[in-house]
């Protein structure tokens, strides 16, 4: 029995196509499979009748013909973290030309979720995958990864799996910006940023620690916040900064949603940017932009990071057979009006 198409209107069957087209099922079907075994002007004649009724294949049939869905699943840790939009779009404008769609899952960061979703892409036969994981230590997760059997490209996390892997750099613009604010004659500086559970957080730690081990200026571990990467987490972890007994002069935001928590933060406690506190953000080079004063970011491309990603994900579903791959994308330091010499207390 055919279904309805929107507006009720009826999904036309096989055997109408073949009956405008003028040919038997057995030919639509090959052309439908994309099956050479099929004349060039024949081919043409089947495509014109789908098109003028409206016929879609069956595209479980076509699975179990092929042994491809051509469907990837995208697993992140947040659907509303427009970081992953940007990931999201430059893997599209690879998958897409060569017929892959690309399906996206957010976790909510929670790693009973990534189980259900890499779960389920098995089930539904997936062809590979592009992950970003909310905890590397979730070991359920990581076996979860391995029993895929199909490639899995990881992004900006360390693993112990088979898998290649794109990674964004952290560390040095880290500690470039903090070396930017030490030379303007700040020595309390806040960091707020993501666990030490991921790879980002991290990273990120260790090059705001190595800027000022440079520069011998002591570390106080109570100015920096590495614990959930979102906005309200970055609220919270500015206001009690910044209504602490000793304060930063300056607050790193690494991580954009930290970014816009902890810049709403500096704004409903009154503050001026950079009269009372210097401010740097992370990863959202346009909300950086359309606040005043514009904001000093730490930029990633992450459209890129996407293409890249989806690049060695279509390598190994075109049969590349070689070790995991690393690639290491960088990152640019915007710098804005928000910094400057903090006031004398």
């Amino acid at each position: 029995m055919s279904g309805k198409l929107p507006g009720g209107r009826r999904q036309p069957t096989i055997h109408e196509v073949a009956a405008t087209a003028g040919v038997s099922i057995g030919t639509v079907s090959r052309v439908a499979s994309e099956s050479p075994r099929v004349a060039p002007e024949t081919r043409a004649r089947v495509l014109a009748a789908m098109a003028e009724l409206g016929y879609q294949p069956n595209a479980a049939a076509r699975a179990m013909r092929t042994n491809q869905t051509m469907t990837i699943g995208f697993l992140i840790p947040d659907m509303t973290n427009q970081v992953f939009a940007r990931v999201a779009q430059g893997a599209e404008t690879v998958l897409a030309p060569e017929g892959y769609m690309l399906f996206a899952f957010s976790s909510n960061r929670s790693p009973a979720r990534e189980i259900e979703f890499l779960q389920a892409a098995r089930q539904r036969q997936m062809d590979g995958l592009i992950v970003t994981l909310s905890d590397e230590t979730a070991t359920g997760t990581i076996e979860e990864i391995g029993r895929m059997g199909v490639p899995v490209v990881v992004l900006d996390r360390e693993i112990p799996v088979e898998a290649d892997v794109v990674y964004s750099e952290h560390m040095q613009p880290i500690e470039t910006v903090v070396e930017q604010l030490l030379q303007l004659g700040h020595r309390r500086i806040g960091l707020i940023t993501a666990s030490h559970n991921i790879r980002p957080g991290r990273d990120r730690v260790a090059g705001f620690k190595r800027a000022l081990e440079k520069a011998g200026v002591p570390i106080d571990e109570w100015l920096i916040r590495a614990r959930t990467q979102s906005a309200e987490r970055g609220m919270a972890e500015t206001h009690d900064l910044l209504t602490g007994a000793n304060p930063p002069t300056a607050i790193l935001a690494a991580g954009s949603d930290i970014f816009y928590g902890s810049l709403k933060a500096v704004r409903l406690l009154g503050l001026s940017i950079p009269d009372d506190i210097s401010f740097v953000g992370a990863d959202d080079a346009l909300l950086g932009e359309l606040v005043y004063p514009p904001i000093t970011v730490i930029d990633r491309d992450m459209v890129d990071v996407g293409r890249q990603a989806a690049g060695l994900l279509l390598e190994r579903l075109k049969g590349l057979d070689v070790p995991p791959r690393r690639i290491m994308l960088g990152s640019d330091v915007l710098l804005r009006s928000s910094i400057a010499a903090p006031k004398i207390r």
